[in-house]
């Protein structure tokens, strides 16, 4: 299940209003409304965009592709907030941090979120799951090159499970061991490095928790 559909459940409103409500441009509500012919008219780059991104789609239609990554971002701009709490301070940082889907070759695999607390900034990433899939199989998926991107970066991976409101937090400044996976069908036939989640690893998610479990990394 993508963020469209599993953001369905995660917002009190619709996604189009949720974007509405955070000023989204008119190309990613019609992105969400799946308004094609009118995205086609009005703004031509972002649907050749959307078309030029095969790689990251997996084996999602280029609609639906584009409808997860807007909705991804609802979600990423609600935990900004939450992540400019409690003393902590936050900003995005992403190739896609100005809301616009990039053609595919100007696409990166640069965290979310640049955290800072005490003078101090880590990188952040932020990955959700809206189904049960880490409580039945105990990993976590990464896909291409993301494991070595926040391994590099030695960044934060704050991982949510929207079905169980339970987070866990990563800090790859010190080697996670992963199971590397050449062609996963679910993604493609993209290589995948799978790491341990477990439920003695996960917390409440909520505000406090969240940055009170940042701060100690910062």
């Amino acid at each position: 299940m993508g963020a469209y559909t599993g953001l369905q459940n995660f917002f009190k409103k619709s996604l189009v209003e949720v974007a509405r409500n955070l000023d989204y441009e008119q190309d990613n509500l019609l992105i969400l409304e799946g308004d094609l012919h009118s995205l086609e008219k009005l703004f031509p780059t972002t649907l050749k965009n959307i078309q030029s991104c095969y790689h990251h789609r997996d084996n999602r239609p280029p609609l639906q592709y584009a409808q997860d990554i807007v909705a991804s971002w609802l979600v990423e701009d609600s935990f900004l907030q939450v992540l400019n709490s409690n003393g902590l301070n936050a900003k995005l940082n992403g190739a896609d941090k100005n809301r616009k889907i990039l053609a595919n070759v100007r696409t990166s695999t640069s965290s979310d979120f640049i955290v800072s607390y005490n003078g101090n900034s880590r990188k952040l990433e932020l990955m959700n799951s809206y189904t049960d899939y880490w409580v039945r199989n105990g990993v976590l998926d990464l896909r291409d090159s993301k494991y070595k991107s926040l391994t590099k970066e030695q960044s934060l991976l704050l991982a949510v499970s929207t079905t169980t409101k339970k987070f866990a937090l990563f800090d790859f400044v010190k080697p996670i061991p992963a199971r590397f996976i050449q062609s996963h069908d679910h993604y493609g036939g993209k290589p995948v490095y799978q790491i341990k989640i477990t439920n003695e690893m996960m917390n409440d998610t909520t505000s406090h928790n969240i940055t009170e479990a940042i701060k100690l990394h910062l």
